[in-house]
């Protein structure tokens, strides 16, 4: 009774906690029920006590010395707790008969006064047996309503953790749902990101590749730069001394040409001066001989030729006569 009492004070703070309990209280009412009828034994071998036995001074040991009162022990044990309390206690010596002490031996006393006295020890000791086995009986029937109202709990929680079971069976079906769907999420993310990171080192790549064709183009196109503006001043030093190498030719020629012209020159003053001085020596006058000359050419000019041309003139109309030119020639010859 005192673990039923204790069953019914706690509270059950969750499911598992609850249900062990349970069992372990299930487990000491089928013991409890087992062992029943053996209490039951026990209770009624130690209430018929012999009623005709006397003490050492010739009281009987259940009664007070008053007589007629039952002991004060025996009155507290009436009690509800004290019944429960019984009941536990006597479940232990329960396999062991209850022996009758030998100082206790019933003694036969001759006269009215000894038959008196058992026929009251008699009476007490079946009022007391009623009391004890209507306390058995009100305790028996206490532990079935107790067990009953147990059982119908037990089965309550035993519906709910069915109850519970069956959630937390499709709760874990939707959890490996969900997980076999994340699982085929992740590895189709894992394979995106495989492509992913291939396509990047791809292009990483060909940028390198990029970069370092524009590098090279870069630096050819500065060596051909630097080549061509090489060959460009190359090319003008080239022009630059070969035209003044012309120049320098040039001015050779051009002084050769003033010496040239400055012996000519005095080449034609040395021979004009002979010429007149022979002119002077040959004629005497060159006056005279100029006048002489213009009259013996310039012939009168109204007179035409047989076929009316000018006599002065050649064939072509525009050309002085040959013979003038000759004659100057050889005059100044």
């Amino acid at each position: 009774m005192a673990v039923v009492q204790s069953f019914q004070n706690e509270t059950p703070p969750t499911l598992d906690v609850e249900e062990a309990r349970l069992s372990g209280c299930k487990g000491d009412l089928e013991v409890v029920d087992g062992d029943l009828d053996l209490i039951l034994a026990d209770l009624k071998s130690a209430c018929f006590l012999p009623t005709c036995s006397e003490g050492p001074k010739g009281k009987d040991p259940v009664l007070r010395e008053g007589g007629g009162d039952a002991a004060p022990g025996l009155d507290e044990a009436t009690g509800e707790e004290g019944a429960k309390e019984i009941v536990l206690a006597l479940r232990a010596p329960s396999a062991v008969p209850l022996a009758q002490p030998k100082g206790l031996k019933r003694k036969f006393t001759k006269g009215g006064d000894g038959e008196s006295f058992q026929q009251g020890d008699s009476s007490i000791a079946s009022g007391l047996r009623g009391k004890f086995i209507s306390l058995i009986d009100g305790m028996i029937s206490e532990c079935g309503s107790e067990t009953s109202r147990l059982a119908g709990e037990l089965l309550e929680l035993q519906g709910r953790w069915s109850e519970t079971e069956a959630m937390l069976t499709a709760v874990k079906d939707s959890h490996s749902v969900k997980v076999l769907k994340l699982e085929v999420a992740i590895g189709e993310l894992e394979r995106d990101l495989g492509k992913t990171a291939s396509s990047l080192l791809k292009e990483k790549k060909a940028r390198k590749a990029k970069s370092s064709e524009v590098r090279r183009l870069q630096r050819q196109i500065e060596g051909d730069a630097g080549l061509a503006s090489r060959r460009i001043r190359e090319a003008k030093d080239a022009l630059r001394s070969e035209f003044q190498a012309c120049l320098a030719n040039i001015s050779t020629f051009l002084g050769s040409l003033e010496c040239i012209r400055n012996m000519d020159l005095a080449l034609a003053t040395i021979e004009g001066g002979m010429a007149v001085g022979d002119l002077a020596v040959v004629d005497g006058d060159f006056d005279l001989i100029l006048t002489d000359l213009k009259s013996a050419c310039f012939l009168p000019t109204c007179s035409e030729g047989p076929e009316g041309k000018d006599p002065v003139l050649g064939e072509g109309g525009g050309d002085t006569a040959p013979g003038l030119d000759e004659a100057t020639g050889e005059e100044g010859a």
